[in-house]
């Protein structure tokens, strides 16, 4: 009987680790990882704003952007797509901004939108603007998001995750 014991704590304390790693990979985001060319943005160190698109099957972010010494503010718009505005309620959106180097690993970071919980469509405006301390080997940024449209009708009713990473 005490070996039974001992093997179901041994399996519960690796169960534990696993868990805590997960969760401290969570944590720490896409930091280290390689972002794929394609959804790279150059930045342009250069005088001015400078504007841009980011598409995919979900949604479109349109922003501006403006460096100054070692920060970037980013202001912009995100347009869900037809099949996303055929549900009524967004149940959340969350819109991260990832720092890159010249090999396009992720440097930092931050949260670029997050929306209110369970709005109507119809009534939200989907905008930004927001100022960050750029990591000082910044090249390039990309983005990525996660978000849950639905009827409205609660956890009975019909919903659609949608996410993207870098």
């Amino acid at each position: 009987m005490k070996f039974i014991l001992k093997i179901k704590y041994a399996l519960i304390g690796v169960f534990c680790i696993i868990l805590l790693h997960g969760c401290l990979g969570g944590m720490a985001g896409w930091k280290g990882h390689i972002v794929r060319k394609e959804n790279r943005i150059d930045l342009e160190k250069v005088a001015g704003k400078n504007s841009g698109v980011w598409k995919t099957g979900d949604l479109s972010l349109k922003y501006d952007y403006l460096i100054r010494r070692d920060s970037i503010q980013l202001d912009g718009k995100i347009v869900l797509t037809d099949k996303l505005t055929h549900f009524p309620t967004l149940d959340y959106l969350s819109v991260m901004v990832q720092f890159l180097d010249r090999e396009g690993m992720v440097l930092d970071h931050e949260i670029l939108y997050v929306s209110s919980s369970r709005a109507w469509i119809p009534m939200i405006m989907l905008s930004f603007s927001r100022s960050f301390v750029l990591p000082s080997e910044t090249a390039s940024i990309s983005f990525s998001y996660s978000g849950k449209v639905s009827d409205g009708s609660g956890d009975d009713g019909i919903d659609w995750n949608f996410w993207s990473t870098p």
